[in-house]
């Protein structure tokens, strides 16, 4: 049961921070676009932990987990990522 735990938890990390990446990178959030891949990458080396101890066992919790770091991004994302995005410096074509 622990590794069933993990495997969400992990799964949901994972895809929380690619999920909100994904908006970092649309709306023009530079800082927050350059931290996030440290939170994508703590979320891969467990997720592939979990598959090598766990197999296809985990796959259910992985699924679940995915399903809630991606709504829990979205709604996150919005209620905290309100203001306006850093303005675009470079030139525009």
């Amino acid at each position: 049961m622990t590794t069933a735990l993990l495997a969400l938890a992990a799964t949901a990390l994972l895809v929380f921070g690619r999920a909100v990446q994904q908006q970092n990178v649309i709306h023009g959030h530079y800082l927050a676009a350059a931290l996030t891949p440290f939170l994508i990458a703590a979320g891969e080396i467990a997720v592939v932990g979990v598959i090598v101890v766990d197999g296809w066992a985990s796959w259910p919790w992985i699924g679940l987990g995915g399903g809630i770091g991606a709504i829990t991004a979205m709604w996150i994302h919005r209620a905290f990522r309100a203001r306006p995005p850093v303005p675009y410096v470079g030139k525009r074509s």
